[in-house]
C-alpha cells in the first residue's frame, strides 16, 4: 500500500527526516515500489495507518531505537513543545515522580516555519485491553498510582494538563512485548506476520507516561486565582464544561477526568452499568474527585494520599482479584488459573515500590489522611478556586 493522502506529509519528509537521523517505514521512501504480487490487506505490513495524521512511527538510525514522531503546529498548540521540553530537561527530567513522556529531540521543519517535529520513545496505550488487559486489581492500582503521581508532579510545577483523557496515558512496551509489536497494530508482531507475544503487567510492572501537552498550560500562582476559558478535550463530561461562557480553574478538571476514567472504565461492569465488586473500594474516592462543584474536589495531592491509604489496606487476595469485569466464564476460569500459578510461585501482587510504600503506610497511618495539599492555604486556593469575574 502506498501512503494515503493523510500520510503525504511524511512521504515528503522522508529524506529530510533521514538526514536528521530518523528512518520511516519503506513505503514512505520516494523510490518505493509497490510489490508486484498482490497481498491481502490484512497481511500487508505497510497498510495499517495511524489514526492521527500528525503521528508517525520511525527508527532512530544511530541505535535502532523505535520512536514516535509528532508534527506540531506552533500557532495551534503553542505550548506542546514548551511543556514537553520543560519536563524533559534537568532537574525535572531526573525526578522519579516525573511521568511526562520524554522528548528526545525537537526537529524544525525546513519547509514550514510553523511546524516542529517531536521525537519521543514509542509507547502503547495504557488502557489497551485487546492485547494488554488488566489481569488484577494490583495492576489497576499500580497504573493509577503512577498516573496520579505524574499529574501531581505536573501540578506541583504549576502545569495543568487540561486533557487527562484515557488516550493520553501510555505505557512502556519494552518488557510487556518482549519480541516487539507493529508500530500501528500492537496486536501484531513487528513483521506483521503473527500475533505479538505479550506478558502480564504483573510480570514486569511497567512504567506509565503522560502524553499530549497541546492544551497544557503553566501558571504563576503569584498572579492570583485562575480565570481560564474552557478547553474541551477528549472528555466532555466535566460539569464546569457544560457552558463555554463560564471560565474555570483547570486544575480541578484534571482531577475530575482521572476519576472519570476510573468510574467509566473500571468501576462498572461491561454489562448493565453495574458496579464492579473488586474495585468497589475506590467508589468513595471517585465520588469525591468527580464532585459537581470543582472547588469541592480534593487536590491531586489529597486524592493521591487518599488513594494510597485505601489501597494500602488491601489484602493479597483482594489485589489478585480480576482488574476488570470478567463477564465471560472462560475469562474468569483463565484468570483463576493464572493467579493460582502466581500464588504458588510467590509472584507479588504489587510492584516492589508499592509493596514497601504501603507497608510503611499501614505501620504509620491509622486513619484516612486529612492534611491539605498543598499545606499553604493561599496555594491550595490556587489549585481549587476560580477567580470571580
Amino acid at each position: 500500500a502506498h501512503p494515503s493522502d493523510t500520510e503525504y506529509y511524511w512521504r515528503c519528509s522522508y529524506d529530510f527526516l533521514a538526514s536528521s537521523g530518523y528512518r520511516l517505514r519503506p513505503k514512505f521512501a520516494p523510490d518505493y515500489v509497490k510489490p508486484s504480487i498482490p497481498v491481502r490487506p490484512l497481511d500487508d505490513p505497510s497498510r495499517p495507518r495511524h489514526d492521527r495524521a500528525e503521528i508517525m512511527d520511525a527508527e532512530r538510525i544511530r541505535d535502532g531505537k523505535q520512536v514516535i514522531l509528532k508534527c506540531v503546529s506552533r500557532s495551534v498548540h503553542c505550548t506542546e513543545v514548551q511543556i514537553g521540553t520543560l519536563f524533559s530537561t534537568a532537574p525535572l527530567a531526573n525526578d522519579p515522580r516525573n511521568h511526562c513522556i520524554p522528548i528526545l529531540e525537537v526537529i524544525r521543519d525546513p519547509e514550514d516555519s510553523d511546524k516542529d517535529i517531536i521525537a519521543m520513545p514509542r509507547m502503547v496505550s495504557a488502557f489497551e485491553i485487546v492485547t494488554l488487559g488488566f489481569e488484577t486489581v494490583g495492576e489497576v492500582v499500580d497504573c493509577f498510582r503512577q498516573i496520579m503521581e505524574g499529574v501531581k508532579f505536573m501540578h506541583e510545577n504549576f502545569v495543568a494538563h487540561r486533557d487527562c483523557v484515557f488516550l493520553n496515558f501510555v505505557v512502556d512496551p519494552t518488557e510487556l512485548f518482549p519480541n516487539g509489536t507493529h508500530p500501528v497494530r500492537t496486536v501484531m508482531n513487528p513483521e506483521f506476520t503473527r500475533v505479538s507475544t505479550v506478558v502480564s503487567r504483573t510480570s514486569c510492572w511497567p512504567r506509565y507516561y503522560i502524553i499530549d501537552f497541546g492544551w497544557s498550560e503553566r501558571y504563576d500562582p503569584k498572579r492570583g486565582l485562575l480565570f481560564e476559558s474552557v478547553v474541551r478535550g477528549g472528555d466532555r463530561s466535566p460539569p464546569e464544561h457544560r457552558t463555554s461562557e463560564k471560565p474555570c480553574n483547570p486544575f480541578p478538571t484534571d482531577v475530575y477526568t482521572i476519576g472519570n476514567i476510573l468510574r467509566t472504565r473500571f468501576l462498572m461492569s461491561h454489562w448493565g452499568e453495574k458496579s464492579y465488586g473488586p474495585l468497589r473500594f475506590l467508589q468513595p474516592l471517585v465520588d469525591e474527585i468527580t464532585r459537581e462543584e470543582p472547588s469541592a474536589r480534593p487536590t491531586i495531592g489529597e486524592a493521591l494520599a487518599q488513594f494510597d491509604f485505601v489501597c494500602a489496606q488491601l489484602t493479597k487476595s483482594q489485589l489478585r482479584a480480576p482488574g476488570v469485569a470478567n463477564d465471560e466464564l472462560f475469562a474468569g476460569c483463565m484468570h483463576s488459573i493464572f493467579q493460582f500459578h502466581n500464588w504458588i510461585t510467590f509472584v507479588k501482587p504489587l510492584s516492589p515500590h508499592l509493596t514497601a510504600l504501603y507497608a510503611k503506610i499501614r505501620k504509620t497511618t491509622r486513619h484516612p489522611p486529612t492534611d491539605p495539599w498543598p499545606a499553604n492555604a493561599e496555594l491550595r486556593a490556587f489549585y481549587t478556586q476560580t477567580r470571580s469575574a
